[in-house]
């Protein structure tokens, strides 16, 4: 019980963003009902997720009571930082702006779709996996990406309403739309300016050069417990202490002495500053340092690639979609975020797995991926998704590949990590040396779907 104390916190904190004078009591109460009600849990390895959702039902049920009870909430411009984002930062620069956006965005978050975005926080932060949320939430894995893919919608449409608001000056048109409002979140106001954000050019200039919510949060996982807390749910220091993630608590010897022990990955543009994000790679898949981009692509190491690999000539440059050759049908492409396989049974998803192929960005003898809307296909934290463009070597690395044997695509900058399905999700991964690796690696050129 006191190992699993911090998910506990760091779920509660995250879902009563606003509340946080509640969180103790929120916590100790979480971890009482698990202790009288331990006798019924029957499968000891199932502690984590019964845990995470006693943990949800808490959150959830204080959510509620507040929301009936009073329907006031602090002034906009007063809610408190739910994250601590600047807390657990070790660049504090110009990012934490935008953590601090992201916090006050998720204040216009429902309740529910607050607790699902504490549990997406540990997601991201390699705390959870997709199906030990889904269980939290007691749903399946699938309506569980629903909901999720709902709530980043939502959240999303916070964060341009917050940064309209910020704007200075700000929009003279949202000025009239937001006069009778006295600075309380809530879902009309919310559907009012939101409203107004999506038709107003001024507002949606106010949002441009904001960073992906989840490179944001990428490396964040479990909060450190106060040692308060922790005494008064009687596990003394045991609890309180550093969690393995990086930036949750990020290895005593290195967090406490102000050194971050982080691996520096990922690099942002963030109004015209180049910045450096902190992220914790997968606990269980360490990479190699990027190689540097060359003229010409570099042939990969026999170990990394798989067997026969040789230069494909079936690639071209112009419009192209590409089939997975395992399965006839479908196609890479994307949700409009994430890269996954299509079937070309709508005109959206015909246009969304088509691509026009342009000479790589990091190597003019590879690929790099252009989607109809001006993004490219990268891969971030090895998921494969659309990205803007950014002036960094490490983007122009991240969405560029080169296609070897039978079409198979691997990254520039990680040689040996190939396109990859997991299901109908696609990912950047290590070739294991197998057939079967090779089957869902590989792709068909076909003619342009759109």
């Amino acid at each position: 019980m006191a190992a699993h104390l911090p998910l506990v916190y760091t779920i509660v904190r995250r879902a009563l963003a606003g509340h946080q004078g509640a969180v103790d009591d929120v916590v100790q109460e979480s971890m009482l009902r698990a202790l009288r009600q331990l006798p019924s849990l029957r499968d000891p390895d199932s502690l984590r997720v019964w845990l995470a959702r006693i943990a949800v039902r808490q959150a959830s049920t204080y959510l509620r009571r507040e929301s009936a009870a009073t329907r006031r909430r602090a002034p906009l411009d007063d809610l408190p930082d739910p994250g601590d984002f600047e807390d657990l930062t070790a660049l504090r620069i110009e990012l934490s702006g935008q953590r601090r956006q992201v916090g006050r965005a998720v204040g216009w978050l429902d309740p529910d779709e607050r607790v699902l975005w504490s549990l997406w926080w540990l997601e991201i932060g390699e705390e959870l996996t997709r199906a030990e949320l889904a269980a939290a939430l007691q749903v399946s894995v699938a309506h569980a990406g629903v909901r999720v893919q709902r709530m980043r919608n939502r959240l999303e449409q916070a964060r341009v309403l917050v940064a309209a608001l910020d704007a200075r000056p700000r929009c003279p048109w949202l000025d009239t739309v937001v006069a009778d409002w006295d600075g309380i979140p809530s879902p009309l106001w919310r559907k009012r300016i939101g409203r107004h954000t999506r038709s107003c050019v001024a507002c949606a200039r106010a949002a441009e050069g904001m960073v992906d919510t989840e490179r944001l949060l990428t490396g964040f996982g479990l909060l450190p417990v106060p040692a308060v807390l922790a005494g008064v749910c009687g596990f003394g220091g045991a609890a309180s202490s550093v969690p393995k993630t990086v930036a949750g608590g990020a290895a005593k010897a290195g967090w406490l002495s102000g050194v971050p022990v982080a691996k520096l990955a990922a690099g942002a543009l963030v109004a015209g500053v180049a910045v450096t994000a902190v992220v914790a790679w997968p606990h269980d898949e360490q990479p190699p340092p990027p190689l540097a981009a060359s003229p010409a692509a570099a042939p990969s190491s026999p170990a990394a690639a798989p067997p026969s690999a040789a230069p494909s000539s079936s690639l071209h440059l112009g419009p192209v979609s590409l089939e997975l050759a395992a399965d006839p049908g479908h196609y890479l492409g994307t949700d409009g975020q994430f890269g996954v396989l299509l079937t070309a049974d709508s005109a959206l998803a015909r246009r969304r797995a088509t691509f026009e192929a342009v000479p790589g960005l990091a190597n003019a003898g590879c690929y790099s991926f252009r989607a109809p809307d001006g993004q490219y296909l990268r891969h971030s934290s090895w998921r494969l998704r659309l990205s803007h463009r950014e002036s960094s070597d490490l983007f122009r690395g991240d969405a560029t590949f080169c296609p070897t044997g039978d079409l198979l695509l691997e990254s520039s900058n990680y040689r040996g990590y190939f396109i990859h399905r997991e299901g109908e999700q696609l990912w950047v991964r290590q070739s294991d040396g197998t057939a079967k690796f090779r089957t869902d690696s590989t792709f068909r050129l076909r003619p342009p779907l759109s």
